[in-house]
């Protein structure tokens, strides 16, 4: 299996850094971007299995990054991950309900993070003889 490239959008740096390097060591290629402009740049340099972003981050937000990676990447709808710590998200927007998004909130656990990220870029089941 091929290693699995996650982009990690967050404008707190201890958040990239601890978040990117256990992602690291659990066989991941990662990508750290401070903003949403940022990560738009890597996506348009780096085939990229996964998005984990902030939701609130200053000029583009994860809400707008969202929208530009449904408009341009659509092939991550389903592999966007939203960190956040605002506690009105466990009551998720309406984006977050309309694209059923995962919510992790923070402070999260490295084990609850890296099963999601395992959830989400995982292979899907081949069918064999119509059956899967």
């Amino acid at each position: 299996m091929k290693s699995r490239s996650i982009l990690v959008v967050d404008n707190y740096p201890n958040v990239r850094k601890v978040l990117g390097e256990a992602l690291q060591r659990a066989s991941y290629e990662v990508h750290l971007a401070a903003s949403g402009e940022e990560a738009c740049e890597i996506l348009r340099h780096v085939p990229i299995d996964a998005v984990l972003m902030d939701l609130r981050m200053p000029a583009m937000s994860g809400k707008t990054l969202f929208h530009v990676i449904m408009s341009q990447w659509p092939e991550l709808r389903s592999s966007v991950v939203v960190l956040t710590g605002d506690p009105d998200a466990s009551d998720p927007a309406p984006l977050l309900k309309l694209y059923e998004l995962p919510v992790v909130m923070k402070p999260f656990t490295m084990t609850h993070m890296i099963s999601l990220v395992e959830a989400i870029t995982a292979d899907p089941p081949r069918e064999v003889n119509g059956e899967v």
